[in-house]
């Protein structure tokens, strides 16, 4: 009695069992080989990566942009309480939709307003809203 007879009795397995394990073998020893071969005869091609042409690219986009945003860019005038829209009031700092129509309602309850103190009687304004809104606004 031979070793492999020894194993296949000791296994215990059936012809069509061995003939599957034998084909998993032979499978799995073609794959090996094939990527094996890849790997030494025939070797990827890369290139490194040029970060150089990006990077020049980048900085002209960010310089393009920088030179927009700062053309564009003015300073933001200001807010005449008694003729302003409620959009042009919402474009304060600090002023909401709900804000806005208050200093409204007030505007119609004082008929105008004379100082821009005036707006610490809108509920919701007080000493530190009014000194952020002071250099935005302007009374006539």
């Amino acid at each position: 009695m031979g070793p492999l007879q020894r194993l296949q009795d000791f296994f215990a397995f059936t012809k069509n069992e061995q003939k599957v394990f034998l084909f998993l073998a032979v499978v799995f020893l073609a794959g090996a080989g094939v990527k094996g071969y890849r790997a030494y005869i025939d070797p990827p091609q890369r290139t490194p990566f040029g970060y150089a042409a990006h990077d020049t690219v980048f900085f002209a986009r960010s310089a393009a942009a920088e030179t927009d945003t700062a053309a564009t860019e003015q300073p933001p005038a200001k807010v005449e309480l008694n003729s302003a829209t409620k959009e042009q009031l919402m474009t304060l700092p600090g002023i909401g939709e709900a804000m806005a129509e208050r200093i409204m309602l007030r505007r119609q309850e004082l008929g105008r307003f004379r100082r821009a103190d005036e707006l610490r009687s809108v509920k919701g304004i007080g000493a530190k809203k009014l000194e952020k809104l002071t250099p935005h606004i302007e009374v006539k």
